[in-house]
């Protein structure tokens, strides 16, 4: 007989021989049942039922006093917050050098950065801006209203469409800059604070949820918390229109309104009234009535049972927890009669032990070694074999097995050899693309070398100066471009260039060129150590050529001055700054109406080649500032 069992296929050996210990048990269980069962476990499962409901009603007290808690903590750590910040900005503006808006604009962008509020900057009254990129032009506070400053201003404007709790306000506080025309202003909406109150409610409504699982695992029964106007009429929430303004929802949750706290956010109700609820948290007794599935699409009323408690708070309308049950599950409910059937489920476990056991033992240390095996060649030791034999399934199983990872391993052998030859081919192919490029790079620095000294030669040559100065303008702008590939030439990098070292090559050769130090013009270089890709490299190259010469030509009389180079590159988002202590530029000057062919380059550069944005002004002399976006 065994022998015959030997050669069956594995499910038919399972199937089988859990077969044979269903029959033990079912034998061993029917032998003693009880037949006052029904009623003992009706009893035990109501006690539970309700000692369960209990444990969630303290629990909800406990995260209504906890929630209080936390939403005062909140404000109080959120104004706290507030202060510093406001006085660490205040700070901060006392020792900055210049006190102008733009240094105001970028002390409120670091000091109120991710904070909850919005911070306005105010200049008479007027919004200039904001760390949220919204000037609240359309509040009440910036509208009609003079806020009070040093002290939170408070506007409700909530609109209630049913009986949910709502809140809508909007929150000021002014703080005065001392001695300017500035102030201030933190602007918060109740919204931005509700955020923070997600994650906790979502807490809140797990830990229900498992509190309510404890009644029976695999329930179609439900835990929820909601508020009731005591009415004779059925409920009618919605979660969808809950907190919607839309024109609909006027006519959902006039009558009960689920907590977003609540472990079930779209309770079935069936036809139970508002008042329901009340009457059987007053009576302390259960509602008997009918309830549909959510699994039964006919629609379909069950009995069910509703047990309800009620919750006294500062709200306007009754919060209830409740909690159904639908009889057929409580009466299916096999707990009470466990003790009973203890001995006969322990008599029979040992006897499916023992027969599982006695079935099983030869094919599972089969199983096992196969298992062994598998985790071996998944940790890469391809040479690993089970080397098992046999007729049945599991023996056929381990053979076939075994000569797949023998196919596995010569494939894979033979890939490695495929790809080490094919990479090696490709390294020599991209090291003779790198020789030529560089070659490339070389030949053009050379050839742009030679026009460079043609027109040295043309410019001592011309009759007039115009000549002389168009030809030296030339020689610094194509000067730009042969340093670049000489850096380009002698780097390691084909792609990018070091961009300090070629900013001081092309300041060291202006210097040279224009005699600065004759002129008594210091240039002055603050480059952070940075690598560019060419086009950006050449093109900042070319803005601080056109920049500076136009300085040196243009902005000193004979006392000289001072010219700033200066480039910053923070994640990716760089600032090239060319600035001067001279005359500065004409008045009313607009670049996009400038006549000079150097105006015309630098903002053709910056705005198109660049792609990025140019601002210039007059603050003891002139100031450039060209921001961009570093290529990756």
């Amino acid at each position: 007989m065994f022998n015959a069992f030997r050669t069956l296929s594995l499910s038919a050996k399972f199937a089988l021989s859990f077969s044979a210990i269903v029959l033990c048990i079912l034998a061993v269980m029917m032998a003693i049942v009880i037949p006052t069962w029904q009623n003992e476990r009706l009893k035990s499962e109501t006690d539970t039922i309700d000692r369960l409901l209990t444990n969630m009603e303290h629990q909800v007290l406990l995260t209504i006093h906890v929630n209080t808690l936390y939403n005062a903590s909140y404000w109080e750590k959120m104004n706290l917050q507030m202060q510093n910040r406001l006085h660490a900005l205040l700070d901060a503006y006392k020792e900055a050098p210049t006190k102008e808006s733009s240094t105001l604009i970028a002390l409120l962008n670091e000091h109120f950065s991710g904070f909850t509020c919005n911070a306005v900057l105010r200049q008479n009254d007027q919004a200039l801006y904001s760390t949220h990129n919204a000037l609240e032009q359309n509040s009440i506070f910036f509208s009609t209203q003079t806020p009070l400053y040093e002290q939170w201003n408070v506007h409700d404007k909530t609109k209630k469409i049913n009986i949910c709790p709502a809140g809508d306000k909007e929150y000021l506080f002014v703080k005065k800059i001392p001695h300017s025309e500035y102030d201030i202003a933190l602007f918060c909406h109740t919204q931005e604070f509700l955020k923070s109150r997600s994650e906790f409610e979502t807490t809140i409504g797990f830990m229900l949820k498992q509190s309510f699982q404890n009644l029976k695992n695999q329930s179609a029964g439900f835990a929820y918390m909601m508020w009731v106007d005591g009415s004779e009429k059925p409920c009618d929430h919605n979660a969808t229109f809950r907190k919607s303004h839309e024109k609909d929802a006027k006519n959902y949750n006039t009558t009960c309104c689920v907590s977003e706290s609540s472990p079930t956010d779209q309770p079935l109700t069936g036809t139970l009234k508002s008042s329901d609820y009340l009457k059987a948290a007053h009576e302390g007794k259960p509602i008997h009535h009918l309830l549909p599935k959510l699994d039964d699409p006919s629609g379909k009323l069950y009995p069910a049972l509703t047990w309800v408690r009620y919750f006294k708070g500062s709200r306007e309308y009754p919060f209830v927890l409740a909690a159904s049950l639908y009889e057929e599950e409580i009466y299916s409910d096999l707990d009470p009669i466990i003790v009973k059937f203890l001995p006969a489920i322990l008599i029979a476990l040992f006897s499916a032990f023992g027969l599982g056991w006695l079935l099983f033992r030869g094919f599972t240390c089969k199983i096992d070694r196969l298992l062994s095996v598998a985790k071996t060649i998944k940790n890469g030791n391809l040479k690993e074999r089970s080397r098992i034999t046999g007729d049945d399934d599991i023996g056929l199983l381990a053979e076939t097995f075994d000569a797949m990872l023998d196919s596995l391993e010569e494939n894979i052998q033979t890939l490695d050899a495929k790809v080490a030859k094919r990479t090696l081919e490709l390294e020599a192919l991209l090291k003779e693309k790198e020789v030529l490029l560089k070659e490339v790079h070389h030949r053009v620095k050379n050839n742009l070398s030679i026009i460079i000294a043609l027109m040295q030669l043309k410019e001592n040559q011309a009759q007039s100066e115009e000549s002389q100065t168009l030809l030296l303008e030339l020689q610094e702008r194509i000067y730009a471009i042969e340093l670049l590939h000489r850096q380009l030439y002698q780097s390691t990098s084909i792609k990018e260039i070091a961009f300090d070292v070629y900013v001081s090559g092309l300041v060291e050769n202006m210097r040279q060129t224009y005699a600065t130090d004759e002129k008594k013009i210091g240039l002055h270089v603050s480059i952070e150590p940075v690598f560019l890709g060419i086009e950006q490299a050449l093109a900042c190259g070319l803005l601080i050529n056109e920049c500076v010469t136009n300085a040196i030509k243009h902005a000193f009389d004979a006392n000289g001055g001072k010219i700033d180079i200066g480039f910053t590159c923070k994640e990716h988002e760089c600032t090239l700054s060319i600035s001067d202590t001279g005359k500065g530029l004409p008045k009313n000057f607009a670049l996009e109406r400038a006549q000079g062919l150097g105006m015309q380059l630098i903002e053709g550069i910056a705005c198109q080649q660049l792609q990025g944005k140019l601002n210039y002004k007059n603050s003891g002399g002139a100031h450039f500032a060209i921001r961009f976006t570093q290529e990756a």
